[in-house]
């Protein structure tokens, strides 16, 4: 009876490491890059595919490049781009990535969190939340 029970518990603690994905954290920094040079070179198109399409279902579209265009009409065009910090959230339905990033602007600070998705289907690692908030210059 031990010996079953025993057996029962090495099968599980196996076939949970099946179901576990590989780790993505390279792919989701390659999309955060991609993400940014579409910014930096306003190819609003480009940006957008890296999207989640569920994203644009509560953020319309022209709401979200009106956004960058508001923002560099007050900071200016961007300069630069530094992660601050980088994680990983492994959850039932896929991992999360979420990335605080320090934007440079020529006349402020901008910081972005992103959020990325890599559901435990086989869908691409995308993109599904952003936020951005605007620093001016002292």
């Amino acid at each position: 009876m031990r010996t079953r029970l025993k057996l029962i518990f090495i099968t599980l603690f196996f076939l949970s490491g099946c179901i576990t994905q590989a780790d993505q954290q390279q792919q989701a920094d390659q999309v955060i890059k991609q993400l940014h040079q579409a910014i930096q070179q306003k190819q609003w198109d480009t940006a957008m595919q890296l999207f989640n399409p569920d994203f644009f279902k509560t953020e319309p579209k022209n709401h979200w490049k009106k956004q960058f265009n508001a923002l560099q009409d007050k900071l200016g065009n961007i300069i630069s781009f530094h992660t601050i910090s980088k994680s990983k959230d492994p959850r039932f339905g896929g991992d999360f990535y979420i990335y605080i990033i320090s934007v440079r602007h020529e006349h402020g600070f901008s910081h972005e969190t992103v959020t990325l998705i890599k559901s435990i289907d086989d869908t691409p690692l995308t993109i599904s939340g952003y936020q951005i908030k605007a620093q001016k210059n002292q």
